[in-house]
């Protein structure tokens, strides 16, 4: 019996020419018709600068480009340093968290339950559960969550991870070639986007990290969940 071949997108970066310029030509419309919302650099299929929108709540975004080129199409999403800083610690944090862990504790802290729940027709649904967190004598009778967060604090005190602002290619894209953007602002807006666009340009539309972190005094003092907890609950409009 013949295989059947498993199918595999082709990255932007492969097709044609002619094919590259015409996805340009079409997202070239696309921002010029968004302009009026994005201002005519890019456009998105996300909310942008939304009245009432906490800070916290702005610290990434998703966006498309035209390149300098002619064809190429940037597929970026940009982030906040804070943000970076945030997901960097918290990753330092459940390494040491996992650490200290057996691979049995492991398993079983993270083993769902599957019950039955309902019945449609014959057919007999499930419904997932995921046990009762465990405190661990290894954790200093902490549960994982719990450790983590200390852990997090304690590395966000006395060994802050270094950030940089930074432009990362990705040229796997299906859509575009990707574009991982870090900066050095407390939120991202329009102004934000549109001078991470002017620079990338400037540089070339390359590779790059600034050689010099982001001081520490303009990243957080606070782990993300205490900032998270400080804010209190928000609600997206719409």
């Amino acid at each position: 019996m013949r295989r059947r071949k498993h199918s595999r997108f082709t990255p932007f970066t492969a097709l044609s020419k002619h094919r590259q310029r015409d996805a340009f030509v079409r997202l070239r419309w696309k921002i010029l018709g968004d302009a009026p919302v994005y201002g005519g650099l890019f456009t998105s299929h996300l909310v942008l600068d939304e009245p009432g929108r906490p800070d916290l709540y702005r610290q990434w975004f998703d966006f498309l480009f035209l390149g300098l080129d002619g064809r190429s199409i940037w597929n970026a999403s940009i982030t906040t340093g804070n943000l970076q800083f945030w997901d960097r610690t918290q990753n330092l944090a459940v390494e040491r968290t996992y650490s200290r862990l057996s691979e049995a504790e492991l398993e079983e802290e993270y083993r769902w339950k599957c019950i039955p729940a309902a019945y449609v027709g014959r057919e007999k649904l499930y419904r997932l559960i995921r046990p009762e967190p465990c405190r661990h004598v290894a954790l200093e009778g902490l549960t994982v969550r719990e450790y983590e967060e200390r852990a997090a604090a304690e590395i966000l005190r006395e060994t802050p991870p270094e950030i940089y602002e930074t432009f990362r290619l990705d040229r796997s894209y299906r859509y575009g070639i990707g574009l991982e953007i870090i900066v050095a602002s407390p939120i991202i807006d329009r102004t934000v986007i549109e001078g991470a666009i002017r620079r990338f340009r400037e540089l070339g539309e390359t590779d790059w990290q600034d050689p010099t972190p982001i001081p520490r005094e303009h990243l957080p003092f606070q782990t993300e969940a205490e900032a998270m907890a400080a804010a209190g609950p928000y609600m997206p409009k719409g």
